[in-house]
């Protein structure tokens, strides 16, 4: 089962604080550590490094190449995407960039952004789950007048130690909400054991299937879980990575 076109940030890592803004552009600059500049729908490409930070008049210098042509399409972009993916990943989005003379020579100058992802390696790294015999994520559903407890069960797409993605059918079920929690929901790792933590829906959108029909990825992070959760969550990542990378050694 492929999942396609789910490509979605994730809001707890989105960074709105002007001085921790300016205090990541800072290390940057100081290390510095090669950005890649993408625009032009991802068909224009090129590598840059922060030169210096103007707190004062907000703005950020970058390094500049010196091809005249492409430097020409891209400070006529509307949408320029900047990203350090090795290590600690960083991602923010300009709409302005000027091309202005520093001492050192040209430069592009761009706003201090009002945002920046920021993502550490071990936070977004996901292992996708099992397909064949997936795995059932129970959610308890109030309801004072059932005898029993009832559950909404979903099945993992991917696993990371801070969260779960799940499949959901459409149409989406009302509990289903961003930043919504739940307390006491069983997941059932295969070969290590069965949790009972709670989880909070981080993001919510849309997947096409390969047979066109429409689903939900809902993204779940985990609260707080106590040490015995956690080992089983770090247990079964282990198993996975082994997996993965089992696979790929007889691919290679």
């Amino acid at each position: 089962m492929e999942v396609i076109n789910t490509k979605q940030e994730d809001d707890r890592f989105v960074v709105q604080n002007h001085l921790e803004i300016i205090h990541i552009l800072k290390d940057l600059a100081q290390r510095k550590t090669m950005l890649n500049i993408s625009f032009n729908q991802g068909k224009d490409s090129c590598l840059t490094t922060v030169v210096s930070i103007d707190v004062e008049d907000d703005v950020v210098f970058l390094d500049i190449g010196c091809d005249e042509l492409f430097n020409s399409r891209l400070f006529s972009s509307r949408r320029v995407v900047f990203t350090k993916d090795v290590g600690l990943r960083i991602r923010w989005v300009s709409d302005d960039l000027t091309e202005v003379a520093l001492q050192d020579g040209k430069a592009i100058k761009i706003a201090i952004p009002h945002e920046i992802t920021r993502i550490q390696r071990r936070e977004f790294f996901r292992v996708p789950t099992v397909i064949l015999d997936p795995i059932p994520c129970q959610i308890p559903i109030p309801d004072e007048d059932a005898a029993e407890e009832k559950y909404l069960e979903l099945y993992l797409t991917d696993a990371s130690v801070g969260g779960i993605g799940v499949l959901a059918p459409d149409p989406l079920d009302p509990m289903l909400t961003k930043n919504a929690s739940f307390d006491r929901c069983k997941i059932f790792f295969p070969d290590v054991g069965t949790t009972s933590l709670t989880l909070r829906v981080q993001s919510i959108y849309p997947v096409t299937l390969e047979d066109g029909s429409i689903r939900h990825h809902v993204g779940m992070q985990f609260i707080d879980p106590s040490r015995g959760n956690q080992a089983m969550i770090h247990r079964y990542m282990t198993i996975l990575e082994r997996e993965a990378m089992a696979v790929k050694k007889k691919q290679d």
